[in-house]
């Protein structure tokens, strides 16, 4: 075996952590990378012998470089290690890492050179997972450098404030199924078999929505009694909620079959979904990630689901009407096979933006997202798109130098 050397950052963002590598530190071809990631981040289940955290959030790497696209920065792959388990996926996007790459390519100077007197520095990234642009407002001090100290505070941090990095993913619609519906319905109802869990048939009802990333977003009130426990996390549990996943990537065409489903942990990603207690929030979530309870939610989580609290007719945007109507029971309507804003009249639909701010509840604290919607009439009807949607993060460099590893 030869002993390898890889230059490395170490960063918190947002709610993750992960290494942060200069794209020409990598092999020219992307599936040269899967050795010296898993080698670096530690392919045993502890990952003691290497830098991983041991946890989905923890196992995390951007890989950055200078973009060769106009108008664009940097070009950002996301790669999520699997802990134990020697993969590496690059299917779908991280938004809390993706909310550190602005402010490092700011300081690996991978961008345009800051500007005196300039406080924010706008950073555009194209994401190459799912092929979409990313805008990062970043705050900068007087000498261009990027300030990190700040009053900004995001839950799962308790407590610890920052400098507020501002993520915008622009037209985030159909990141890995180009569409927003990849079953053309608003909701659809899934049905699992009882030979893929060992328990009875059951269905669920969900949206299927591609935003950021692909998201199965299930009304927690049709959950079989084995789910309606918010806070269990055993094997059973664990399974059936694998099953729904499974199930849910091949309706919206990401697997061809359950079996290729399994092999794909990374997306789709799942989230159980329920009416707020209180006024403090529109809708309570827990998410999954890579087979285990998310501590907190996804940040593409929070824009896939924001996104869909704001669009007619789907699961979140009833259960975060039904917040507002205590003790409404009101059943969805038949799936309908092109949704469309009903509160606005031919003229107002054309080219018609609307911008909302939605708050999600996770079991960290409250995240906001404002969403920006477009309404226009086409040939085909009234149609509705997902322009922008914003969140903001912080992010840290935590320590910096080289990797070594063994191949």
């Amino acid at each position: 075996m030869t002993k390898h050397k890889l230059p490395a950052v170490w960063m918190r963002a947002g709610t993750s952590k992960g290494l942060f590598i200069k794209r020409e530190h990598l092999p020219v071809d992307q599936t040269k990378w899967i050795e010296p990631l898993l080698a670096a981040m530690g392919a045993d289940s502890r990952q003691l012998n290497g830098v991983g955290g041991a946890t989905s959030t923890t196992s995390k790497v951007a890989v950055v470089g200078k973009s060769a696209m106009e108008g664009v920065d940097v070009d950002y792959t996301f790669a999520q290690v699997s802990v134990g388990g020697e993969k590496v996926d690059f299917s779908g996007n991280c938004g809390n890492i993706a909310s550190g790459v602005g402010p490092f390519a700011i300081q690996e100077g991978l961008v345009q050179q800051v500007k005196n007197g300039e406080t924010k520095v706008h950073v555009r990234i194209f994401n190459t997972n799912t092929e979409r642009i990313i805008i990062e407002t970043v705050e900068v001090d007087d000498n261009g450098h990027v300030q990190e100290v700040g009053n900004y505070a995001m839950p799962g941090l308790h407590g610890i404030t920052g400098s507020e990095v501002k993520v915008a993913f622009a037209n985030p619609a159909g990141s890995m199924t180009g569409q927003l519906f990849p079953t053309s319905n608003p909701w659809d109802y899934l049905t699992i078999s009882a030979t893929e869990t060992g328990c009875k048939p059951f269905t669920v009802r969900a949206t299927l929505l591609d935003v950021a990333n692909p998201f199965i977003l299930v009304d927690a009130s049709t959950l079989p009694f084995e789910l309606q426990d918010s806070k269990r996390d055993d094997a059973l549990y664990l399974s059936l909620v694998e099953s729904i996943r499974r199930e849910g990537a091949v309706r919206m065409g990401l697997a061809h079959y359950i079996e290729a489903a399994a092999q794909v942990r990374g997306t789709p990603k799942i989230a159980f979904l329920w009416s707020a207690p209180d006024d403090k929030a529109n809708i309570r979530v827990r998410s999954f990630s890579m087979g285990k309870p998310h501590p907190s939610l996804q940040l593409t989580g929070a824009v896939c689901l924001g996104a869909g609290m704001c669009l007619p007719d789907t699961v979140p945007s009833r259960l975060a009407n039904l917040a507002k109507r205590i003790g409404d029971k009101q059943e969805l309507p038949t799936p309908s096979r092109t949704p469309s804003p009903v509160s606005l009249t031919g003229k107002q639909m054309l080219n018609h933006y609307a911008t909302q701010t939605v708050k999600i509840e996770h079991p960290s604290g409250l995240i906001e997202v404002e969403v920006v919607t477009q309404y226009s009439l086409g040939n085909e009807g009234a149609q509705i798109q997902v322009e922008r949607c914003i969140v903001s993060r912080t992010a840290r460099r935590l320590f910096e130098g080289n990797i070594y590893f063994y191949l």
